[in-house]
């Protein structure tokens, strides 16, 4: 039977990082070490220096705390895709793009693999379609592509950092980051802003979700489970 701790053995992270990496607990030894790890990246702190009381472990290049970050992507692999939005309907509740809308802007991109699934709040559609792929190598490989389709623009995760307004209203129609108008028609297109979906992207994504998703190491995946 699995040693279940109370949280108030560990009176903060430090306490806990020490605890998994350090515990004597042979049968949990690498569960305990995995946690370790998961903890440190999640933190942005170095998983690959021992901790001590110094806490020096703590110290990691931001650029590198955000890689690791990174490395760990939701799996079945996703692609979070912003600006789904169209604008209020008469209801005043905000609309944007359904399902099968999405996969048919995908297909015409040359992404068919995926399938769409956009995001609802109490206001309605939150401007966010989360892009799903099979849980397999292809799937990633797909998903990884859709990413850096979306990257190669200045449109990935730090495109969006710098595109993004506070609210997504009306006003977006003024944005040249959000939205584009044809010279020769007139019509206005959404530009949209996607990058493959990490442990940092849980709260995008909606409770069903969530309780389905598993988080996987990027850099060690080897294929299908």
């Amino acid at each position: 039977m699995q040693n279940y701790r109370s949280s108030k053995d560990f009176p903060d992270m430090h306490g806990l990082i020490m605890h998994t990496y350090y515990s004597d607990n042979a049968d949990l030894h690498v569960d305990h070490l995995g946690l370790h790890k998961a903890l440190c990246v999640l933190m942005g702190w170095n998983y690959s220096k021992p901790p001590d009381n110094s806490k020096a472990y703590r110290f990691l290049p931001a650029d590198e705390a955000a890689s690791n970050q990174e490395d760990l992507i939701m799996w079945p692999p996703v692609v979070i895709v912003h600006t789904t939005i169209t604008g209020k309907g008469k209801d005043g509740r905000m609309e944007g793009l359904g399902n099968k809308a999405m996969d048919s802007k995908l297909r015409d991109l040359g992404f068919g693999s995926g399938k769409s699934k956009a995001m609802y709040g109490r206001e309605g559609h939150l401007g966010v379609t989360v892009v799903k792929f099979a849980g397999d190598q292809s799937g990633l490989k797909d998903a990884v592509r859709l990413a850096e389709y979306f990257e190669k623009d200045n449109r990935g995760r730090k495109g969006w950092f710098h595109a993004q307004p506070l609210t997504l209203g009306k006003d977006d129609e003024k944005n040249p980051s959000l939205v584009k108008v044809d010279e020769r028609t007139g019509e206005r297109k959404r530009i949209f802003y996607g990058y493959l979906g990490t442990v940092a992207d849980l709260d995008k994504v909606d409770f069903d979700m969530r309780k389905r998703v598993l988080i996987e190491n990027r850099r060690e995946h080897k294929g299908p489970r």
